[in-house]
């Protein structure tokens, strides 16, 4: 039996100082959601921006372990496959229905109906026990089971039945510490002090105010003229820039490091031979790529779990940079030279997927870049189609490398990745993976499985930069503390200017 035990406030989120001023927060980014308050509808970038509003059963600490949230206490019963969760009492979603059992076991059912609810296939029944009590009854357990079926955002059961699909699109109505007030798409969006929030004195700030500006220009200029306090997704070499003078750039542990994805599912295509997908590495001068791009902020990567991660193995040396290595092996794999490969990029800055370009032709590649529009890059890189040779994207870094590879790279994956062919081996060892409970016996496999991926050369990752945003001296935030799946808006406050 294992039991989680709610912890909230200052010592989940690690904050020391006490609050002076709650004040308007405003805030500056590139863009903004396409669907605020219709999960049904909503991608990882529309649940980010309704943070304000909405909470989730289970919820990750700065220190970046799972604990209650809304449920009071979580009980999992291993070897009678089930997890039960005990809630608060006395909280209230922001139309004034009551948070509670009923309502947390039709969100399981309306997600799992949808087919939006991770894992939910190994749900067999949702049991309301008592008023505030609900059991969820597994086909088997595995330790990645709480991470899907415990960080479950709860939206209102009755906005859910009595309101329309276009209605839900632009109103979350959630528990959190903010209402919206407005939201006007490419625009802006105004949130404001939820007065009833469950967490009594909280939130210190009166409201949040975002302005969506895709222009760097214009956006650093609002920050050094005071116009707003705090800038997200701000380009790194602004970050270096505003840096310089006198604002204040703040990261956390989370980031999503720049990664090469090569097609691997037929083995007499180029990029299907071990030798060429190696040679592909060799290539790459990742020390100077993250000089000159990242700016002092990126580390190179030499396999894909980042120095202090879970799966990080200093006794691996990688593949450092060596054209005449690479060269050697494209001549063993039966390619002389000129070998023409396609490298599909998201439009907007393309300078990483030139640097690539530029390393891979002077060892002998012919590296035709394809710039492609969100819908069909994400398309090609998890859609049926998949992706021709190869893919300039990214992966991420969750509470533990664990849950990373689970979610990107595993026999079960959040989201699959088309063009990625797991061998036999990786497979197994997937499986076996979520089969343990003890943390040193995950952070061993996890560690086996990372150097699969680093000895297959099956995603070539470049190099970290945690992701950062920049803040006037006066801002205290959470942004990014918890990584890049919260933002503890409860805990934000600014003094006085």
């Amino acid at each position: 039996m294992i039991v989680f035990v709610s912890t909230v406030g200052p010592a989940l989120s690690g904050f020391a100082q006490t609050p002076q001023y709650g004040g308007i927060l405003k805030i500056v980014t590139p863009n903004g959601p396409a669907v605020i308050g219709y999960f049904k509808e909503m991608g990882p970038a529309d649940l980010t921006a309704a943070f304000p509003a909405i909470e989730a059963l289970m919820d990750y600490t700065s220190r970046r372990e799972i604990k209650p949230f809304l449920a009071e206490s979580v009980d999992i019963n291993e070897k009678n496959p089930m997890i039960t969760f005990h809630l608060k009492k006395g909280i209230k979603f922001h139309d004034g229905s009551d948070f509670n059992a009923d309502a947390v076991a039709y969100n399981f059912t309306w997600l799992k109906e949808t087919k939006r609810l991770q894992y939910g296939e190994k749900v067999k029944s949702i049991d309301i026990v008592d008023p505030y009590t609900v059991r969820l009854r597994l086909t088997e357990y595995n330790n990645m089971l709480i991470h899907g079926l415990g960080w479950v955002f709860m939206w209102s059961k009755v906005a859910l039945t009595t309101k329309t699909p276009d209605y839900l699109r632009g109103n979350p109505v959630g528990t959190g510490p903010f209402r919206l007030v407005e939201w006007r798409r490419d625009d802006h969006i105004k949130w404001e002090r939820n007065k009833d929030y469950w967490q009594k004195g909280r939130p210190y700030l009166d409201g949040i105010e975002i302005r969506y500006v895709p222009d760097s220009v214009t956006a650093s200029e609002m920050m050094q003229t005071k116009q707003v306090d705090m800038w997200t997704n701000c380009p790194v070499k602004d970050q270096a820039d505003l840096e310089k003078k006198g604002l204040v750039r703040n990261s956390g542990y989370a980031g999503l490091p720049p990664t090469i994805f090569l097609n691997t599912t037929d083995p007499n295509k180029p990029t299907g031979k071990l030798k060429v997908r190696e040679a592909i590495e060799y290539t790459l001068d990742k020390p100077a790529m993250a000089k000159a791009l990242g700016f002092g902020y990126a580390t190179p990567l030499k396999m894909t779990a980042p120095e202090g991660e879970w799966g990080y193995d200093p006794a691996y040396k990688g593949r450092s940079y060596d054209p005449r290595k690479a060269k050697q092996l494209l001549t063993e794999a039966g390619y002389s030279s000129d070998l023409r490969l396609k490298l599909m990029t998201l439009q907007g800055p393309q300078d990483l997927a030139t640097a690539v370009k530029s390393y891979m032709d002077q060892a002998g590649f012919n590296v035709d870049i394809d710039v492609a529009d969100p819908g069909r890059f994400f398309g090609s890189w998890f859609g049926p189609s998949g992706f021709e040779d190869m893919l300039l994207g990214f992966t991420g870094l969750d509470p533990n490398y664990l849950v990373t590879f689970q979610r990107w790279f595993s026999h079960d994956p959040a989201t699959n990745i088309t063009s990625f062919k797991r061998s036999p081996e990786l497979l197994a060892l997937s499986r076996e993976s979520i089969t343990y409970t003890k943390e040193a016996d995950q952070k061993a496999i996890t560690k086996k499985l990372v150097r699969m991926l680093a000895d297959e050369a099956d995603v070539i990752p470049i190099y970290n930069i945690p992701a950062a945003y920049m803040t006037q001296p006066y801002v205290h935030s959470s942004y990014l503390k918890e990584g890049l799946i919260r933002w503890r808006t409860f805990d934000d406050w600014i003094e006085k200017k």
